[in-house]
């Protein structure tokens, strides 16, 4: 069943976690719901992609194309040659409200009809209100020499966001494709051994922790041939159900200096403070189902799993630094020509994790153990692992892609203006530079998978009074895979390309006043992913695995800028 590992078996062997493979590297663990517990390489590309396409509602409204053009917040983030543009001192703040849904492809649905609203506990859309772009630029010298002005910022602008909601189910399964053998798999493959007084040693290795929660909950069960099943029948039809919510976002704080050489030159450099935030909550759940033809009798398994629920949240969250350095020329009164380079950003996160599971069983036969049985004919206390929490402070290090940006922009009639940016981020060179972990690389996986991205951003503004300006625009980021690569399936799904399409206008009034209001509607797509997966490299035959799944992700973004020029 497997269609991916195929060149990238060996490279991805490494790829997951500390942990994932036995020590013959044979078999490969992974998945939605295992390796949350680590800061893994798609982690790290996660937290560094992007396509620069938050700001102000000018901005975005004309596809934050702002690369050549200036007098803008969005500049420090860009090219803070841009700040240099400014002929008076700006202080502006732009909220933002985003609808994100995002549906998946190849899955059963999550509820069935009769589950009323009021009852579905996680859903594939969600709402947030956030800030898009806020700050202040002072004119802070006016001369009639070579240096015309001089500016100076100070500038939040969102650089990120991972606001998103998505639910699979995969209904009639059968038994030997489990959450359940899969971790009666890794304790057999990694030798998982129990104390003499039936609990398992393994309390400091959150690696292992699913493992040990199954055995806590019923779902394995262990003796001296090794772990097993014995309260799951391999008669048992299985449906199975994950929800993954992604909550954070990365803000930039800029504080930006540009310089203006008699209107012709623009010089900008940008001090980059970035506050990353990431949560994860992954969910998982499965129930097991009987015929009245295929329920094993109380003898033969006196005690039967009815379901069980998995629940893990990972957070990640700390500080990053990175200098910008732009310049913008205007050789005609019409033409401007941008570049700009931006260092890595060098990140120093803390981590944080936690994993609880719960599980019902039925009591079919004579209590051999002597459990207590409530009225129901179910055990009288629901198995409950309570919450494990792996909560450090353990700190990880990396740096996200270095960029490089272009852009051309002119001027029509003093009405009309056009612009387009040209991006380059180098993605295979986001790196791993500290971890509590030893010997943990990810170099191999990050050049082997990605590659260079492209991204595109295109605009146009025009006065339709000298009051109203009308803009629209357009972004495309290509995909950062490399050629093969892109249906690999990753312990969670990766970003391969989105795009973006804005509209907006402006509204100008007296003493400086300004209302900018913006759409901008954008597409992402992901790599294929499982919720997990247990894969022999020596023996297909024996992989477990769920159902393939491919997610979309939609969003609509609604946009104001209140702006005040003095």
């Amino acid at each position: 069943m497997r269609r991916v590992y195929n060149a990238i078996a060996t490279a991805l062997l490494l790829m997951t976690t500390i942990g994932a493979v036995n020590a013959q590297q044979s078999w490969n663990f992974g998945g939605t719901t295992l390796n949350n517990d680590i800061v893994g390489w798609g982690d790290l590309y996660n937290l560094s992609f992007t396509s620069h396409n938050y700001g102000t509602a000018q901005s975005m409204a004309m596809g934050n194309a702002f690369t050549a053009l200036g007098a803008n917040m969005v500049s420090a983030s860009l090219n803070p040659a841009g700040i240099g543009m400014y002929t008076h001192s700006d202080l502006s703040i732009t909220p933002i409200m985003q609808f994100t849904k995002s549906p998946t492809a190849n899955s059963d649905a999550y509820y069935g009809s009769d589950v009323p609203k009021s009852q579905q506990v996680y859903s594939d859309h969600t709402e947030r209100f956030g800030l898009g772009s806020a700050g202040v630029v002072f004119a802070a010298y006016r001369g009639t020499g070579a240096v015309t002005n001089i500016n100076v910022g100070l500038v939040y602008n969102r650089i990120a966001d991972f606001n998103q909601n998505r639910l699979n189910a995969s209904l009639d399964n059968a038994s030997y494709d489990s959450m359940a053998n899969l971790f009666a798999t890794l304790g057999n493959v990694d030798g998982l051994k129990t104390n003499d007084d039936g609990t398992m040693p393994f309390g400091n290795d959150p690696y292992y922790w699913g493992a040990v929660l199954a055995y806590k909950n019923g779902l394995t069960n262990k003796d001296d041939q090794g772990w097993f099943i014995d309260r799951i029948d391999e008669d048992a039809i299985i449906d199975q159900y994950s929800s993954v919510q992604t909550r954070g976002s990365i803000g930039e704080f800029a504080l930006t200096v540009g310089f203006n050489f008699v209107d012709r030159i623009y010089v900008g450099a940008s001090l980059g403070m970035q506050s990353l935030n990431y949560r994860r909550e992954v969910y998982y759940g499965e129930n097991y189902i009987y015929s009245d033809a295929t329920r094993p009798t109380g003898e033969e398994m006196p005690y039967q799993l009815d379901y069980m629920n998995y629940l893990q949240r990972t957070q990640m969250s700390g500080t990053g630094i990175n200098f910008k350095l732009g310049v913008t020329a205007r050789p005609l009164d019409w033409l401007r020509i941008g570049i700009a380079y931006h260092t890595p950003t060098y990140y120093n996160i803390d981590f944080g994790y936690d994993a609880e599971m719960w599980s019902r069983t039925y009591s079919a036969g004579d209590n051999p153990e002597g459990y207590d049985i409530g009225p129901m004919g179910y055990m009288y206390d629901d198995a409950y692992s309570g919450v494990w929490e792996d909560a450090g402070p353990y700190s990880w290090c990396f740096r996200s892609p270095s960029r490089l940006l272009t852009g051309i922009a002119v001027t029509i009639a003093k009405r009309a203006i056009i612009s387009a940016d040209y991006e380059r981020s180098w993605y295979q060179s986001t790196r791993l530079t500290s971890a509590p972990i030893k010997n943990l690389d990810y170099k191999t996986p990050t050049t082997t998978c990605f590659k260079g991205s492209n991204t595109v951003r295109v605009g146009a503004e025009v006065y339709i009074t000298p009051f109203l300006p009308v803009r629209v625009g357009y972004i495309w980021s290509g995909s950062t895979l490399r050629e093969g690569y892109e249906d690999m399936v990753a312990t969670h799904e990766l970003p391969k390309q989105e795009s973006f399409i804005t509209a907006g206008f402006g509204l100008k009034f007296v003493k400086g006043i300004y209302l900018d209001f913006a759409y901008q509607y954008g597409r992402r797509t992901f790599t294929n992913y499982q919720t997990f997966y247990a894969i022999d490299y020596n023996n297909a035959e024996n992989d477990i695995e769920s159902r393939l799944f491919s997610t979309t992700t939609d969003r609509h973004i609604a946009i104001i800028t209140l702006g005040f020029s003095f």
